[in-house]
C-alpha cells in the first residue's frame, strides 16, 4: 500500500512538472513569432545578423548586410536586436578617388621600414 501511494504521489509530480513545462515553451514561442516582423533586425541561433524581409507561415527571409536574402526557420531566430552596425563610409563624402572597401589596415600593414 506504502509503494502505491508513493509512485502516485510521484506521477502526480511528474504531471505537474510536464505542464508548467509545456506553458512556459508555448509562452515562449508565442513572443517569438510576436516579434518577428517585417524590417526587424534578428539574430539567428548561428549566430547571423539580417533583416527580416518576408514572413510566410513557419519560414522567414532574412536579407543579410551584404544584401543576400536567406530563408530560415522561425525558430532559428533567437532574438531580436538594435541594429549593431551603421554604413559609416556609405554617409560620408570624401574627394578622395580611392573607393572605401569596409576594412581599415592594421598598424603592422602600414608600417613596412622593418
Amino acid at each position: 500500500m506504502e509503494l502505491v501511494i508513493l509512485v502516485a504521489i510521484f506521477g502526480g509530480f511528474m504531471f505537474m512538472m510536464s505542464r508548467a513545462n509545456k506553458k512556459m515553451a508555448s509562452r515562449v514561442a508565442e513572443q517569438r513569432e510576436s516579434a518577428l516582423e517585417i524590417g526587424n533586425t534578428v539574430v539567428t541561433g548561428s549566430g547571423m545578423i539580417g533583416t527580416i524581409v518576408e514572413i510566410d507561415g513557419g519560414v522567414v527571409t532574412i536579407e543579410s548586410a551584404s544584401g543576400d536574402e536567406t530563408q530560415w526557420l522561425t525558430t532559428s531566430v533567437s532574438s531580436v536586436i538594435e541594429p549593431p552596425y551603421e554604413h559609416a563610409y556609405e554617409a560620408e563624402e570624401s574627394d578622395e578617388a580611392e573607393p572605401f572597401d569596409g576594412l581599415t589596415p592594421r598598424d603592422s600593414d602600414i608600417d613596412r621600414d622593418r
